[in-house]
């Protein structure tokens, strides 16, 4: 019978050199993802905002089929277009919604629900009584702009001269991730998001 030499067995665990290797390159991974999954959370929620920007333009122009005009707070509505435009958290911007909403039967008499706000979350938006609909980073509303006076056209907030405009019956824009409106100022970078871009 032979009898085998034991052979000290390797050790079981990680050197410290390995596992410092280990640690440096989940590091690295890290640093290269958190900034990649930013990016994708910053695009998710611009095109949240886009898409609840697209569902109050989709109201506006069923009601405005179904009333053969365009939402107004004015009685008549006016003959020229708003190109401060309402801002959908302050006072005159909530009565617009009130009207897409069917919850003001003066200007919506068939109280037709046009729109269903999303509602308030706390930082992220929605619509409440008290603010109004702010954009989905929660600071802001939305600003809309209506062509009340029927030329199909609305002078481009955005542009440097007075001399562009935008073919439609209304555009919609927001403040973007900055929270900081950037209208008026010609510059092509900017976060802000437009209805019509």
């Amino acid at each position: 019978m032979k009898h085998h030499k034991s052979t000290p067995l390797l050790s079981q665990g990680f050197t410290l050199i390995e596992m410092l290797v280990v640690i440096g390159i989940i590091a690295i991974l890290a640093t290269i993802a958190v900034p990649a999954g930013q990016a994708v959370l910053k695009k998710a929620r611009e095109l949240q905002a886009k898409a609840q920007m697209k569902g109050l333009e989709i109201a506006i122009k069923s009601y405005q089929t179904e009333y053969n005009r365009l939402p107004s707070i004015d009685s008549p509505p006016p003959a020229e277009d708003n190109v401060d435009g309402y801002d959908t958290a302050a006072e005159d911007g909530r009565a617009i919604i009130e009207i897409l909403t069917g919850a003001d039967t003066s200007k919506n008499p068939r109280s037709i629900g046009f729109y269903e706000p999303p509602p308030a979350k706390k930082g992220a938006g929605g619509y409440s009584q008290t603010d109004g609909l702010l954009d989905i980073w929660g600071t802001n509303g939305y600003t809309i702009v209506f062509d009340y006076n029927g030329d199909r056209k609305i002078a481009d907030p955005y542009a440097s001269s007075e001399d562009s405009d935008i073919s439609g019956s209304v555009i919609i824009y927001c403040a973007g991730a900055d929270k900081k409106y950037d209208a008026g100022s010609g510059e092509a970078r900017t976060d802000d998001l437009k209805s019509w871009q």
